[in-house]
């Protein structure tokens, strides 16, 4: 009875909020947002550790959870998706918004699921749907600063998905077995596994926003609302941890040479999170500079388990305990700095005023057109018009910009996009 009652729970906990997503489905449940949290609650009340494997989904893929470091990951998860959801709420009287509701499940469906998945199928899979929901969250409000930085983190998710996915492929071409126990021994047997280590740190380093990738951090917590600040230490920046935990033979695996590097851009990591923060002195981004600094401890400790195994196999759990720690800490803060804020008129710390919020990467045309004038009027005066044309042809070229606009407009204003997305998931791991 209570393997049945463990299984249908690991099973549910991600399910139900997935269902609940289809706006159909919760239109008479009151909170829904916490009703989705159930499974999850009575599961950690179990005492003894749980598993099951489910072979037609996904290629076999497979859901469990340890009476260890695995129940407090979840815990902690739970805990963060339960003040969320308290600060997502509107007041009493007010109609709910069904948009952001369904953006908050997606979302939670996809960060349980990978916070329970036992192989590298389900946690792609999982942590893919937690990414692009949160994105929808992100973009949901009417800001302009933080759709200009959710774009950003869109483009990083892009990629960074693109080089999992390749892991992915290596991992199945290698070993038989996609559970992480099993890819972690035949990754620490192989002859060559560079390219896959590759893929795995470039992508989770990307999505973790572990320095020098971390581009995409500070934009978010300078314009992200608070209910949603909140969730970025335990989301994105967790989950990313978390992969390199799982995906990455530590403890199986000796390479001094790499180490030696990783817990050099850990350090320098620390560095930067110090004297930055220090230099900024932006109340509202504290939380940011606090991730970067614990995400360089994570990298020196992932470095050191990289040159030394055993002394990874030793300290192992320090970093679940690490990870949870820093979900729990980045809201923490992100609650006490919005608390001081709205308490204190004028702000505690003057912050100071954000620049031109255009992306980077929208810049370098007119960079290039700029460089072009000048080598036209010193080098090449004859082609310095066409420099100049072409330039601002290419200017010009904002297809991509508009199909974001209308893509985020379809977002905010029609729940239908949720139940086509959902439909659309079901349809490909089914049939």
């Amino acid at each position: 009875m209570n393997t049945v009652l463990s299984a249908s729970l690991l099973i549910l906990t991600p399910l139900l909020p997935l269902l609940l997503a289809f706006p159909a489905l919760r239109s008479r449940l009151p909170r829904p947002c916490y009703i989705a949290l159930l499974p999850a609650l009575i599961l950690l009340a179990l005492p003894q550790g749980a598993s099951i494997d489910l072979p037609w989904l996904l290629l076999g893929s497979g859901l469990g959870i340890d009476g260890g470091v695995g129940r407090w990951l979840l815990a902690i998860s739970v805990l963060l998706w339960m003040v969320a959801a308290h600060l997502l709420h509107p007041a009493k009287g007010e109609s709910a918004d069904d948009r952001v509701t369904s953006y908050y499940l997606l979302t939670l469906a996809g960060n349980l699921g990978a916070v329970l998945a036992t192989d590298l199928v389900g946690f792609f899979t999982f942590s893919t749907l937690m990414g692009y929901g949160f994105y929808t969250l992100l973009v949901a409000g009417e800001d302009d600063g933080s759709r200009r930085a959710a774009r950003t983190y869109l483009i990083v998710l892009i990629v960074a998905d693109l080089m999992l996915f390749e892991a992915v492929l290596i991992a199945a071409a290698t070993a038989g077995n996609l559970h992480f126990e099993a890819v972690r021994l035949v990754m620490g047997q192989s002859a060559s596994p560079g390219l896959y280590l590759l893929m795995v740190l470039v992508g989770f380093a990307l999505k973790a926003g572990v320095w020098p990738l971390h581009f995409w951090l500070l934009p978010l917590f300078r314009t992200t609302r608070p209910a949603v600040a909140l969730l970025l230490g335990g989301i994105p920046i967790a989950v990313a941890l978390l992969g390199f935990v799982r995906w990455l033979p530590l403890g199986e695996i000796s390479l001094p040479a790499l180490g030696l590097i990783i817990q050099g851009m850990g350090v320098a990591a620390m560095l930067y999170a110090i004297l930055a923060g220090v230099r900024q002195a932006q109340l509202k981004i504290l939380p940011a500079y606090i991730a970067i600094f614990a995400t360089g401890v994570f990298t020196a400790a992932m470095g050191a388990g990289l040159s030394n195994p055993a002394a990874w196999n030793r300290y192992a759990d320090f970093a679940y305990l690490l990870i949870a720690s820093l979900g729990l800490g980045v809201a923490l803060l992100v609650v006490g700095i919005g608390w001081l804020r709205a308490r204190s008129y004028p702000p505690a710390l003057p912050e100071k005023q954000a620049g031109d919020s255009a992306l980077w990467f929208e810049h370098w045309l007119g960079a290039a057109a700029r460089w072009a004038a000048q080598m036209g009027v010193e080098t090449l005066p004859r082609l310095r018009a066409v420099w100049l044309v072409k330039a601002g042809a290419l200017w010009q070229c904002y297809a991509w910009q508009r199909a974001l606009d209308s893509g985020e407009r379809f977002l905010q204003r029609w729940a239908c996009a949720v139940t086509l997305f959902l439909l659309l998931g079901i349809l490909v791991v089914f049939i």
